[in-house]
């Protein structure tokens, strides 16, 4: 039966093909394409190197069973045939090549893709001279030999010209010399070839653009004696169409940071996200690579300077970093990964020491306790590990994520303008797509879960159950934290705006307030003669918004940063004595619902009384309680309460025991500086009519509404509930203190006198 080829299916018709690299990612989906597309093929050559334990032939029956390979297996078995597999290696000479399978290859080989190359950014340089530089002069080397040789596809990279503003379809030149670089790597060591690696790069900034550039120039001198051609593809995505959507073998690129974000093992990362993200799906990139040869063929007059194409994302279809972020978070959200480390909500900046911090503490930090808590239970320790190759990969990436990247790729897009409908339809390169952006990174997300986490769509309810306790987790810990850390900067609830009281969090004075007031704090180390440093949240912000206007309003730059102490004035401030009794007495007016005890917190300065009121009422309650919820069948949490309650109290004792004076000079100046019309939107008032009494009230009903979610309607009820615990509280400490008495007078003999 005669099947009617397009013009690009003719150009291959008992065409022999021999490609390097077929095991990568890339590679893998050529081969599958060539199979698939161009099925009236004579032959397609591949080599492999062992690994593993595994010979070549096992590795290719291996990579057959890949889905990508399925719909072969299903439409066009008879193909898999026409593979053939030799052991070999491009870090050999001839590629690892002798006797019959070298003369099989140079004998019947068409069209060569030469694909092999190490990927690593951070690899070593002598590693990457030898694998893409000197394995590309192996590679030409038994080209050189081939009978029947059209053309030699070079597979480069678009990002190997990194000093161009702009980088076009040609091969620039570089200071230094292919054939230097593989005679120095050959004689020097690699503890003197690593010394002098940073001075060789400049201005690339890692070994691999560095060693492609170089082979790109290896490649051009060879063009006048063969049919070389250079490609070059941008940061290769997942599958957009075929062999399936979303289909990717390896974390390097945006899978990597998709996989390690969504898995909450990738915090913080440096991206721009102004610049334009410079992605290409595997299959547009593999469609023109088909091509290419077609093209060349089909050349009247062959081109004066070895032909390049940049394999590139149209310019119109590129988005923005930021929009792709907020895209792919939005998605991942809908399309969660399993059991991840951390609720996937990280850090996206520009600014380095914001990044390093970040890094610090939610990078560094929980890999070693993990693998400090792996230690204890004896279990084999890999999250420090992880989280090197992490630190180095990402230090790699920031090159690209931090700067704009500018291509011409006319030779590209022409391979799609002289293909008819057929050929079109076959070998798919259409930047105007009906499937908008949006379904390809749902594409991309669903194939990391899929084809590299081994995840079932099945698992996904799961997965998103897991991401909601992940949420609740991640905000109760960065509560903890930020309370721990800033607990007494004490900025409290506001005084006027938005709303008179409103807060959302717990953090410093009405953590104090609901903590003392639900009768859990029942011990607080407080020097009472201190003034309390408090400023309502509406006055801070006000300040911080005029703050700009003011510095720019300035004839002349100051000399030095200026800095604003955003501080109460200091006629205003009250000893903190005060601030505890005023607390108290609204407490009891403005009750909270339901607490565990009696409002009537313990307020020293002496350690050891402190110590053993909280060993009394603390710790003594919360594990009774536990104890109860054990007994019914209850999940026990008392004791894990009184833990973080711990913690901050040990943090908030060193602000409360101490004197604080700030000088706010610059920050009262804002309001005079102010008209009237400003002060009334902008207020910032030191000398308001209201009383701290009225503010204390707003903040005790703000923590009420906004924080407990407790309806004003319900005060009486609470006050009721309040006397009630008054009672039983008299009733305990004097019960208690009577049986100490008694057994006191008992044991020192004086009960027996009467």
């Amino acid at each position: 039966m005669t099947v009617d080829l397009s013009p690009v299916q003719e150009y291959y018709k008992d065409k022999t093909i021999f490609i390097t690299g077929a095991s990568g990612f890339m590679g893998k989906v050529l081969l599958e394409k060539l199979l698939y597309s161009c099925h009236s093929l004579k032959e397609v050559i591949i080599i492999c190197r062992p690994k593993r334990g595994k010979t070549a032939e096992t590795r290719l029956e291996e990579m057959y069973k890949l889905p990508i390979f399925q719909r072969i297996k299903d439409e066009r078995p008879h193909m898999l045939k026409k593979v053939t597999i030799y052991q070999g290696d491009v870090t050999f000479d001839l590629l690892g090549l002798s006797g019959d399978s070298l003369k099989h290859v140079t004998e019947n080989t068409n069209i060569v893709f030469h694909m092999a190359a190490t990927l690593k950014l951070e690899g070593n340089l002598r590693d990457a001279i030898d694998m893409n530089l000197v394995g590309t002069k192996r590679a030409l080397a038994v080209a050189k030999q081939m009978k029947n040789l059209e053309a030699f596809i070079h597979l480069s990279t678009a990002f190997c010209n990194c000093d161009q503003e702009v980088m076009y379809e040609k091969v620039y030149e570089f200071p230094h010399k292919p054939e230097d670089l593989i005679r120095m790597a050959e004689w020097m060591d690699v503890k003197t070839l690593d010394t002098i690696t940073p001075d060789l790069l400049k201005p690339h900034p890692n070994t691999y653009t560095y060693s492609k550039r170089l082979a790109e120039i290896l490649v051009r001198d060879h063009y006048e004696s063969m049919p070389v051609i250079i490609a070059r593809p941008s940061i290769v995505s997942p599958s957009a169409y075929e062999p399936v959507p979303g289909w990717v073998d390896n974390l390097n690129g945006p899978t990597g940071l998709i996989v390690g974000a969504g898995k909450g093992v990738i915090r913080s990362m440096l991206i721009d996200t102004r610049f334009l993200s410079e992605v290409i799906p595997v299959d547009y990139a593999i469609n023109g690579l088909c091509v290419i040869p077609y093209q060349f063929a089909g050349l009247k007059e062959k081109p004066a300077e070895v032909p390049v194409y940049n394999i590139t994302c149209a310019d119109h279809r590129k988005m923005q970093w930021g929009d792709v972020i907020e895209m792919s978070k939005d998605i991942g959200y809908r399309y969660p990964f399993e059991a991840g480390l951390w609720y996937p909500d990280g850090c996206i900046t520009t600014n380095k020491l914001h990044h390093n911090i970040n890094v610090l503490l939610f990078h560094w930090l929980p890999a070693y306790f993990i693998d400090f808590v792996l230690l204890l239970l004896g279990q084999k320790r890999f999250m420090v590990r992880l989280q090197t190759r992490i630190a180095v990969g990402l230090e790699v990436l920031q090159f690209f994520t931090m700067r704009a990247w500018f291509f011409k790729s006319d030779a590209y897009s022409s391979l799609w303008n002289i293909m008819n409908d057929e050929d079109k339809k076959n070998f798919n390169m259409d930047m105007d797509p009906v499937e908008t952006v949006p379904m390809y990174i749902e594409s991309c997300v669903q194939g990391g879960r899929q084809y590299l986490m081994k995840e079932s769509p099945d698992s996904l309810p799961r997965a998103r159950l897991q991401l909601k306790l992940m949420y609740i987790l991640d905000r109760l810990c960065k509560t903890v934290i930020v309370g721990s850390l800033c607990y007494w900067t004490y900025v409290s609830p506001a005084a006027y705006e938005p709303i008179p009281g409103w807060v959302d969090n717990m953090n410093g004075p009405t953590g104090l307030m609901i903590g003392c007031g639900k009768g859990v704090i029942r011990s607080v180390l407080v020097n009472q003669e201190y003034k309390a440093e408090v400023i309502p949240v509406d006055y801070a912000i006000n300040g911080l918004i005029v703050i700009p206007y003011e510095f720019n309003k300035q004839a002349k730059r100051p000399s030095q940063v200026p800095v604003y102490n955003i501080t109460n004035a200091d006629h205003r401030k009250m000893t903190m004595g005060t601030v505890v009794e005023l607390s108290k007495r609204i407490n009891r007016q403005i009750p909270l619902n339901a607490g565990l005890w009696y409002p009537d917190p313990c307020v020293t300065t002496n350690r050891f009384y402190h110590n053993i009121n909280v060993a009394l009422f603390h710790w003594l309650p919360a594990y009774f309680l536990d104890f109860l919820l054990l007994l019914f069948g209850q999940k026990r949490f008392m004791v894990r309460v009184q833990q973080k309650i711990s913690t901050g109290l040990g943090v908030l004792q060193f602000f409360t025991l101490t004197a604080w004076s700030f000088r706010s000079e610059l920050y009262c100046s804002l309001w005079n500086k102010l008209n009237e019309e400003d002060k009334a939107i902008f207020n910032m008032n030191m000398n308001v009519k209201e009383t701290e009494d009225d503010y204390m009230e707003q903040c005790a009903l703000g923590a009420r509404k906004f924080i407990l979610k407790e309806k004003e309607e319900d005060i009486p009820s609470a006050r009721l509930h309040m006397k009630i615990q008054y009672v039983v509280d008299v009733v305990c400490k004097t019960l208690i203190v009577g049986l100490f008495l008694y057994y006191v007078l008992k044991w020192t003999g004086v009960l027996a006198l009467f």
